[in-house]
């Protein structure tokens, strides 16, 4: 019972700057207690596993990988003023948050950097056409499957004019998505590559126990038989201060809704869908 205690505390501390629910080291003994006695302890050390990003992380390490793709590009002679920033979703998704964080924490407008949605084909185009080369970076904060950016990058791709290199600047890509990005042609710029081997309910991962791994992935399954390790059973174990992926395990996130089970971490649609 001391560890737990101990527990508690330390996760209290690391998430309680979750910005979709109110962690305390209340919540977080009622999230636990819905399960059964004897996994409990295993529960709270799974917990205790998962990456958390800060606001303040999140924002720095933005700013510090932009710095990087700007150097890059300088020493290639592409200067800021001919650097094109795209938010890959739409108003709302996490894309056009991060891509303001950025603009303002590095002061890229007063720098001459440009803006764009990736909806906006017609504003693509027409920067695109009048720079002739440069540099099209992407950006947002956690892709998982990297299909949604490739998919984004497709379109807005058919509307460029001229030569220009690409880069997804995300704070944490999974690596099925390091492997979509490149791919498509563009270059990921990342803080975390978060690998299957470093996700305790994947597939592929063998860090926890047989016996411990079977009977958590099966609470998973009953909190929903199909999306249970989150989307594509993905299992991931990172959690940014806006959001939850969509492909954090269930057993964190909850129910829809959160009944009947609620998530100690729920995403914005776990809680209103």
């Amino acid at each position: 019972m001391y560890i737990h205690l101990w527990l508690l505390l330390r996760l209290w501390l690391r998430f309680r700057s979750y910005e979709r629910n109110k962690v305390t080291p209340h919540s977080i003994w009622r999230w636990v207690a819905q399960f059964p006695t004897p996994v409990r302890g295993d529960l709270l050390n799974l917990l205790n596993q998962v990456r958390f990003f800060p606001e303040a992380e999140v924002k720095s390490a933005l700013v510090q990988l932009n710095e990087e793709v700007l150097a890059r590009l300088e020493a290639d002679g592409i200067g800021v003023e001919q650097v094109i920033y795209v938010s890959v979703d739409k108003a709302g998704s996490s894309s056009p948050v991060m891509l303001n964080m950025l603009r303002d924490a590095a002061n890229l407008e007063r720098r001459g950097a440009r803006f764009v949605d990736s909806k906006d084909e017609r504003g693509i185009n027409e920067i695109t056409n009048q720079l002739g080369t440069g540099a099209i970076v992407y950006v947002d904060d956690f892709a998982g499957t990297g299909r949604q950016f490739v998919r984004n990058h497709s379109r807005t791709s058919e509307y460029v004019i001229g030569t220009f290199s690409e880069f997804f600047l995300s704070v944490v890509m999974c690596e099925e998505a390091v492997e979509k990005v490149e791919a498509a042609g563009v270059t990921p710029v990342t803080s975390l590559v978060h690998y299957k081997a470093e996700r305790p309910l994947h597939a592929e991962c063998s860090t926890l126990e047989t016996s411990v791994k079977e009977r958590i992935v099966d609470l998973c399954r009953t909190i929903h038989p199909h999306e249970g390790l989150g989307f594509k059973r993905m299992a991931t174990m990172v959690v940014l201060y806006r959001n939850a992926p969509n492909t954090t395990p269930l057993l964190f996130r909850g129910s829809l809704r959160q009944v009947p089970y609620c998530g100690i971490l729920p995403r914005s649609d776990d809680l209103f869908y």
